[in-house]
């Protein structure tokens, strides 16, 4: 087992009806909230009515942020600091998917710092303190929830950056399984891939085979979510399904998957933030064309740590049909597993490929993923 370091400080309450206690949570890190939010479906589902009493109950006073996109843009987020500077908030309520509670975190950076909140993801700045964050999740997938990363993506530069920072550790992390049965269908099964990847890219980059506990939470993690993804997508409202994809994804980018087999490495995800940047497409959507090709490039590389794959998630002994039956799983739930199937052309793999590579620079990948080595992964996703 290598050497590590876990902290992960968020409180979880987990169950049927655990949103009551949102203001009661709340009260304890502050009293004028910057309460965030999407486009509209938790007042379709009562989800509004119901925090904003609550809060109001516990005595709390709320500014609200509305509007977040799915993929969540900086000129929204610059929006939500200026308002939590001006009203002078001291916490944030994020109710929504991980959209929301990516551009929660960076509202709270930006609100106690003096430079753009840009600065954060490229590197320019640090964040070294954040106004405190309840969440109340409405979709699973990010693990947003229960670690300190985030994602935005620029809208003037095309860039789709993200950042971890341990003061963005929301403080408080309601999980109540019955909100999110109302998410479509197709969102269902994003989100499953994405939290599954989340789990299968450091599966497959570990680089320390042999640690039999944290081999055995991923794999757990990623067998629970390939069974229970498709019946949630069937079944929305089987309480069973949805508990354990809320669960799965929590716990899958929570830091408890890489301990002691190395560091974290996403190279699908940052292959696939171009593909969002550009075409504005479900993120889940984009890891389920870009991951299966970045695996079939890697076949020989990571020959052992693929074959660990095939064998101990999808029952297989070999690779390709290990690949293959991925994509099977994927495709029943209705995920485009190519280029084509999100109507992006192939003849836009060089814009991709360059775009990828700023980010690959960014994350200090880019001695491996150059913009050819990126570019032949793209092909494969034809």
């Amino acid at each position: 087992m290598l050497n590590f370091r876990y902290y992960n400080p968020t409180k979880i309450i987990f169950g049927k009806g655990v949103v009551d206690k949102v203001g009661k949570e709340t009260a304890k890190y502050g009293k004028k909230a910057l309460f965030v939010y999407g486009q509209g479906s938790i007042k379709r589902i009562g989800l509004y009515d119901k925090v904003v009493k609550n809060l109001k109950e516990a005595g709390i006073e709320i500014v609200e942020h509305g509007g977040v996109k799915p993929n969540p843009v900086l000129s929204h987020t610059r929006a939500g600091v200026e308002i939590a500077k001006k009203e002078s908030v001291d916490v944030i309520v994020a109710v929504g998917g991980g959209s929301v509670i990516d551009e929660a975190k960076a509202i709270a950076a930006g609100a106690v710092s003096d430079c753009d909140v840009w600065d954060f993801f490229e590197f320019k700045a640090q964040v070294k303190k954040a106004l405190p964050i309840i969440t109340v999740l409405t979709i699973t997938g990010t693990g947003s929830e229960m670690n300190a990363g985030l994602v935005i993506t620029n809208e003037e530069k095309k860039a789709k950056f993200g950042f971890r920072a341990e003061p963005l550790f929301p403080k408080v992390s309601f999980l109540d399984p019955t909100l999110t049965f109302t998410v479509p269908p197709n969102q269902t099964a994003y989100g499953a891939v994405d939290a599954f990847t989340h789990v299968s890219e450091v599966y497959c980059n570990r680089a320390k085979r042999g640690v039999p506990i944290s081999e055995g939470i991923m794999e757990t993690i990623m067998k629970t979510i390939v069974k229970y993804a498709p019946i949630a997508v069937k079944d929305p409202e089987n309480y069973e399904a949805r508990s354990e994809l809320m669960w799965c994804s929590s716990l899958a980018l929570s830091g408890i998957t890489w301990c002691g087999v190395g560091d974290l490495t996403l190279p699908a995800h940052m292959i696939e933030h171009s593909l969002s940047a550009l075409y504005d497409i479900a993120h889940g959507a984009g890891l389920a064309i870009v991951t299966p090709a970045w695996m079939r490039y890697m076949k020989e590389r990571r020959r052992e740590h693929l074959l660990d794959f095939a064998v101990r998630v999808f029952n297989v002994d070999d690779i390709d049909e290990g690949i293959k039956r991925f994509e099977g799983w994927m495709k029943s739930m209705g995920c485009p597993i190519r280029l084509s199937d999100a109507n992006i052309p192939e003849s836009d793999i060089d814009v991709i490929a360059q775009n990828a590579f700023e980010l690959s620079k960014i994350w200090g990948m880019a001695d491996f993923y150059t913009v050819d080595v990126i570019r032949d992964i793209l092909r494969l996703c034809v």
